[in-house]
């Protein structure tokens, strides 16, 4: 059954004209069934609204008389701007002159004189003024639903949009949860697997490893707990000695001689091309790569350090502690303090020894203590800083292990050690210094085991070698040339010592002398 605004929109409709039925309906085509019912209410409302108008019939000028009669059946009646309804033409419309319908004489004396016929206006020109009123009204009537019925679509669409914007970002940071979930899982999976799996050589080799970095001890102890990390340490480590350097087994004037030598002979030393007194090696195993800087005059190698330590403050980068002294070449040096592994590298530790001033640690305080004495000998120990400073130790850091003293090779168990960057420092017999950078921590060159460094130190012919910092500070420059970059994934670290190498002619008694000086 039709509802009342229905049957009441079919009657208006039926009222207009074909061309006004035929745009009503092509308007509401493309819409749904709820939004034609809110466009027929509307117009129904519309109708419904504006009262009847009604137009007085026009009088009749009696001619001659001047009485006037009304009519009383009117020219059109209207019924609502809504309706649409249109009343055809009457014949009151038209001009109409009645005579006068008195006294019935020829008699001029008795007729009223003759007046001139009025006419009637038009009544079309007023109907055609009030059907275009008609018509804005209901165009703005139309122009006003179909905004609203827009407005209502927008809130609808905006509304769809909304929540399907919030479906797919809850469905995205699902998929990213579950992906995250899934990458935790397998790594967790896969550190389990390496740890406590069946291979003992693999877990010996990532635990050390670990271990050593600043902050990679974590994934150990997300497996293991500390007494299992501690008895894999134990089981992989080098040995410390009871020993110091023995000052004899290096033949200082055999290297003041190598150095003559090399000056002298550059042209026939294949070792030394440019005759720089510098011979760089390339050094690899099967999980490394590195260099090995030879300096035949010992004289040249000292302790670069910064000027004031702040455990707040910032080191210098490598390059910079080389440039400060004026050097051609070098590599990091000793122990720093390194909170949450960012390298800022403002403090030292252990002891500092640079060019003969103590210039950190104490003189009853016991240190590992790594430099070149004013004979130019490497010692390699633990001693106090007042011993150090008795037999002449010009330039020295700490850090550690000891590898090789007094031509012997540190024991170590296991590996020695985890895979990571390393440096080294070693002394020949000949007096020849040797620096050691292996890279680490990439793809190409995981890095070097204790067992490793002193294989290559002995390969060399080192008597006396201890390891230095290492990790993300192992870098070595030659001149302008960074040979070992360093593994930090940030800009280069900056760090409180180095062992760097001065140019030829700042030897023997110049070495050591800054370029600020």
């Amino acid at each position: 059954m039709e509802s009342d605004n229905l049957a009441k929109f079919k009657k208006i409709v039926a009222g207009l004209s074909p061309e006004k039925r035929k745009q009503i309906y092509d308007r509401m085509k493309g819409m749904s069934k709820q939004e034609a019912m809110a466009v027929i209410d509307r117009m129904v409302e519309i109708s419904e609204q504006h009262s009847k108008i009604e137009i007085t019939a026009r009088p009749k000028v009696l001619a001659g008389g001047g009485h006037e009669t009304t009519v009383s059946r009117p020219d059109f009646e209207v019924r609502s701007p809504r309706t649409w309804t249109e009343r055809k033409e009457s014949d009151d419309n038209k001009i109409e002159i009645v005579k006068n319908p008195g006294t019935k004489t020829n008699r001029p004396s008795a007729s009223r004189p003759m007046q001139r016929p009025i006419k009637k206006a038009e009544p079309a020109v007023a109907r055609a003024g009030r059907e275009q009123v008609a018509r804005q009204i209901e165009q703005r009537e139309l122009e006003k639903i179909e905004a609203e019925l827009r407005k209502e679509k927008n809130k609808e669409l905006a509304k769809r949009a909304g929540k399907f914007a919030l479906v797919c970002f809850g469905r995205v940071m699902a998929t990213l949860l579950a992906t995250l979930v899934i990458v935790l899982a397998g790594f967790y999976s896969f550190l389990t697997i390496i740890m406590k799996g069946p291979s003992t050589h693999l877990r010996d080799q990532f635990v050390p490893s670990v271990m050593e970095s600043s902050a990679g001890g974590v994934l150990a102890k997300m497996i293991l707990s500390d007494e299992e990390i501690e008895a894999i340490m134990n089981s992989n480590t080098t040995h410390e000695f009871e020993e110091i350097t023995d000052t004899t087994l290096v033949n200082a004037m055999a290297a003041e001689q190598n150095r003559q030598t090399a000056e002298a002979e550059v042209v026939v030393n294949e070792l030394d091309p440019d005759g720089d007194g510098i011979e760089v090696h390339d050094i690899s195993g099967p999980m490394y790569h590195g260099k090995m800087l030879v300096i035949y005059d010992p004289s040249r190698v000292m302790v670069a350090t910064i000027d004031e330590y702040n455990h707040s403050g910032a080191g210098l980068t490598l390059k910079e502690l080389i440039d400060k002294y004026g050097g051609v070449a070098g590599v990091n040096g000793g122990q720093y303090e390194d909170t949450n592994g960012m390298g800022i590298g403002g403090w030292p530790e252990g002891i500092v020894i640079s060019e003969g001033e103590l210039r950190m640690g104490y003189l009853g305080g016991t240190y590992d203590v790594y430099g070149l004495t004013t004979d130019n000998v490497l010692v390699v120990g633990r001693m106090t800083a007042q011993h150090a400073m008795d037999i002449g130790v010009r330039d020295a850091v700490s850090f550690g292990p000891a590898l090789i003293v007094n031509g012997v090779p540190a024991n170590y168990s296991g590996s020695g050690g985890g895979l990571n960057p390393r440096t080294a420092i070693g002394q020949r017999e000949d007096g020849a210094i040797l620096l050691l950078v292996i890279e680490g921590r990439k793809t190409s060159s995981m890095g070097a085991t204790m067992a490793d460094l002193i294989d290559v130190m002995l390969e060399f012919g080192a008597v006396n070698a201890a390891n230095l910092d290492g990790g993300m500070s192992s870098a070595m420059w030659l001149y302008d040339d960074e040979l070992v970059s360093s593994s930090s994934i940030r800009v280069s670290r900056q760090m409180p010592t180095a062992f760097i190498v001065l140019p030829q002619d700042a030897g023997n008694g110049n070495a050591g002398q800054s370029t600020e000086e």
